[in-house]
């Protein structure tokens, strides 16, 4: 018997020796299905949908064809997306986004600013323009974030991890993407890291300086210890 497929799962097609399996079947005359079965829809990914406007606004981002001062002060530094209501559609998160005009009027940090702007227990996905320095040039580049905190519901970052794809095959061309699960995932070195490692000097005017990873230990390691040290220090 030999087995042969078309490589995508949609079809199985078996070509079977008539002579070797008459004894077994005497009514077989050779011929095979090639019918390919089709797996439902729901079983190839989340069904999300992503907004004209998410679109619309990841094009004005990237392409850049803003010219006037006024039309720059217009352009978007940052912005948030979330799940509509019903969940099947990723739209804009109204009033969650960051202008070039806000910056250094009544944005002194945008950075810090578009960190603050996360939900603490909820997910989210975001573009943010970043400007950074490396030691050759100045650049300027778009990043995408998918947000997904612990405390976020078990439900809410299925949804949002399943549905990443369908956002991202409508962002062609996103060179960086940063997925945070905290607060200590968005500090400026680590996004300093994910834009081009040690070539970067400088975030958002600021100086990168590479903060060093510190763990704390937990109780549980905390109590081993000082049991160990309890059993050593005894009186003999």
């Amino acid at each position: 018997m030999e087995v042969a497929g078309d490589g995508s799962g949609h079809a199985i097609v078996c070509k079977i020796d008539s002579a070797a399996c008459a004894p077994l079947v005497p009514s077989y005359t050779g011929e095979y299905d090639t019918t390919p079965y089709n797996f439902p829809a729901d079983s190839k990914a989340s069904g999300v949908q992503v907004a004209d406007e998410v679109c619309r606004i990841f094009y004005d981002m990237k392409v850049r064809k803003c010219s006037t001062p006024e039309e720059i002060k217009k352009r978007k530094k940052a912005v948030i997306f979330c799940l509509s209501p019903d969940k099947k559609c990723i739209i804009v998160e109204e009033g969650k986004e960051i202008l070039v005009g806000d910056v250094g009027v009544t944005v002194t940090d945008p950075f810090k600013h578009f960190v603050q702007m996360l939900p603490e227990k909820d997910c989210r996905y975001a573009l943010y323009d970043a400007s950074f320095e490396t030691k050759e040039s100045k650049k300027e580049e778009l990043m995408f974030f998918l947000w997904a905190p612990e405390q976020a519901p078990l439900k809410s970052k299925m949804i949002y991890a399943s549905s990443k794809d369908a956002i991202k095959k409508k962002f062609q061309g996103i060179k960086h993407e940063c997925q945070a699960n905290g607060p200590e995932d968005l500090n400026r070195a680590c996004i300093a890291e994910k834009l081009g490692g040690s070539l970067v000097v400088a975030f958002e005017g600021s100086p990168v300086e590479k903060e060093k990873k510190t763990k704390t230990l937990s109780l549980q390691c905390i109590t081993v210890i000082c049991s160990v040290r309890a059993k050593f220090e005894q009186p003999k």
